[in-house]
């Protein structure tokens, strides 16, 4: 339900001095005090806004402020942007644009090959992938424009834990 990260060059994961390299959920996409309370104990981390969970916080925010939305799930609002409903699918805008920004930003430092998605959003396709290319776009100095794939993984998520423990 988080937003996680890794960064891998020629074939190996990179950790960093203490093992946390690649943290991208907890780069701040708001500044200041007006971001979201994150459970890292910060404000503004693209985890509050582009994890599942944040999708449903921003469903809830643009249109059910006033009704039980205890149940609703992020698999819920997909669908719901699949029938065309205006709010969900400005959710799914959202929340790509501010992935493609920091995915701008991420390309600025790593000039990567491709950025891989991951999950449940991910298999969102277009709704998700086509904000988050334009953004990127938008946001990217022109040396990288047009060269930095998003890609989603074609990995099996029931096998992600066992794979990603074998790394380690």
């Amino acid at each position: 339900t988080g937003v996680g990260s890794g960064i891998v060059i020629d074939g190996k994961l990179v950790y960093g001095h203490d093992g946390f390299a690649g943290e991208l959920g907890h780069v701040k996409i708001v500044r200041g005090t007006e971001g979201r309370r994150c459970g890292c104990g910060q404000t503004g981390c693209l985890e509050t806004y582009c994890s599942a969970t944040g999708v449903v916080r921003s469903f809830i925010e643009l249109s059910w402020k006033n009704q039980n939305t205890n149940t609703i799930t992020s698999k819920d609002i997909f669908l719901l942007a699949q029938k065309g409903d205006p709010t969900a699918i400005e959710v799914f805008r959202r929340t790509g644009e501010l992935l493609g920004q920091a995915f701008a930003d991420f390309v600025c430092f790593s000039s990567p090959e491709a950025i891989i998605l991951f999950g449940g959003l991910a298999r969102s396709g277009d709704l998700l992938i086509k904000p988050i290319q334009q953004s990127m776009e938008e946001n990217l100095l022109p040396q990288w424009k047009g060269k930095i794939k998003i890609l989603t993984s074609k990995l099996n998520e029931s096998d992600a834990a066992i794979i990603g423990a074998s790394e380690i």
